[in-house]
């Protein structure tokens, strides 16, 4: 073994009752700290921008292809379903799927209530996955179905304004040329905790849809893709805008949900600032400690000295027993935050008012390579910010140090 490694190891396992050991623990025990709240404020970040992005997409997909011709709050111009549009969509390798969408608004109405809606059409090949998951009673309705087309599915906040349940029947109509009322059935109620959708959207036939607004043609107000990868977003947009013909135009989530984005855009600041903070905290700890540990062996320092050890070699040493505190902190502190990050992806601990945040917990996603990234970029920080008090080695004088008491 290396003489500095060898003994650094000595100093570093060695049973020391001595200030120096105090303020040992006390490092390791503050890097572990920093450690844990970087993992857990990186996998809050992580996971609480995932569940936000799986509500928007779950719900309405990646990218929403219309008319150029609309022109927002759901003002949307009708156009021919084909299926040779769609094979040419599908034939792309990042996207995952297509579904043709007719969606207008009416006014869903009770005896005694009413409320303005956005009737979403849906056909029977739909993606029920993400509202199956958010299902809080009753089953989907079968829009496939030409003998149960009236079926639909409402949400939390829509029933109790109009106070409803699964079975009641209530009448919907929409405001055109000439006003049309279709009664309908509610065979569940969903919740997805994004109000912006659950305060406004039922889930009903396409086919029914169409019936109305196209006298059962193959018209729909647009296309909901979903992509395999989120990564592969942007280039996927751009791909197919290219295909698109000049009457159509493709919209990404980013586009149809600005402001959304753009609050989770803040996040990365914050966990940028939050990261940098605890960086500066474990680097002050483990500073603090080698200058009481040069400190305090000044007189081997000396002696080390004194019997023509060179200076790159003690350096090493105390550099080496750091690296054992740095060690000891990441380790405490891995078990400490991963070890939270569990408990509350597990049992929830910690809540939070989905009125506010979208979400009724804290999520929480830690990554083997984030957890990577927090660890190696920790040694590697505080190490190099190491070499700046190490140089104290070159200043000691060996006759004064051997006296040093």
């Amino acid at each position: 073994m290396h003489l500095s490694r060898f003994i650094a190891t000595r100093l570093a396992l060695g049973k020391h009752k001595t200030f120096a050991s105090l303020i040992i623990k006390l490092a390791w025990f503050g890097v572990g700290l920093s450690v844990s709240v970087m993992l857990i404020a990186l996998a809050i970040v992580v996971g609480y921008k995932q569940q936000i992005t799986q509500k928007i997409t779950g719900f309405g997909g990646h990218i929403e292809i219309h008319s150029i011709g609309t022109s927002g709050n759901y003002d949307y111009e009708q156009f021919e379903d084909t299926n040779q549009f769609v094979k040419t969509i599908k034939q792309l390798e990042t996207v995952s799927s297509i579904f043709p969408i007719l969606s207008r608004p009416a006014i869903m109405k009770t005896d005694d209530n009413l409320e303005g809606i956005v009737f979403k059409g849906v056909d029977s090949n739909y993606d029920w996955s993400y509202l199956e998951q958010h299902l809080l009673r009753g089953y989907l309705p079968a829009v496939g179905d030409s003998l149960r087309k009236r079926e639909v599915l409402i949400s939390k906040i829509i029933a109790d304004r109009l106070q409803l349940d699964t079975g009641d029947r209530v009448k919907v109509y929409f405001i055109n040329q000439p006003v049309r009322v279709i009664p309908c059935r509610i065979t569940g109620i969903y919740e997805t905790g994004l109000e912006e959708n659950d305060k406004i959207f039922v889930i009903g036939s396409l086919m029914e849809m169409q019936r109305i607004f196209a006298n059962k043609k193959p018209q729909i107000t647009h296309y909901e893709l979903k992509v395999k990868e989120l990564e592969a977003l942007e280039i996927t947009h751009s791909e197919i805008n290219a295909l698109l013909p000049v009457e159509l135009s493709a919209e990404s989530i980013m586009d149809l949900n600005p402001q959304l984005f753009d609050w989770l855009g803040y996040l990365d600041q914050n966990i940028v600032i939050i990261l940098t903070l605890m960086i500066v905290v474990a680097c002050i700890n483990m500073i603090t400690a080698l200058l009481i540990l040069i400190i305090e062996r000044t007189n081997m320092i000396g002696v080390l000295k004194a019997l023509g050890s060179r200076d790159s070699v003690i350096k090493k040493i105390f550099l080496n027993h750091a690296f054992y505190i740095l060690l000891m902190g990441l380790l405490f502190g891995n078990v400490l935050g991963i070890g939270l990050c569990e408990l509350q992806d597990k049992y929830k601990i910690i809540k939070l008012s989905q009125e506010t945040y979208y979400l009724s917990y804290v999520p929480v996603s830690l990554s083997l390579q984030n957890i990577l990234l927090v660890n190696i970029g920790t040694i590697i920080i505080c190490m190099i910010a190491l070499f700046l008090p190490v140089r104290m080695v070159n200043k000691i004088d060996p006759v004064k140090a051997i006296k040093f008491n």
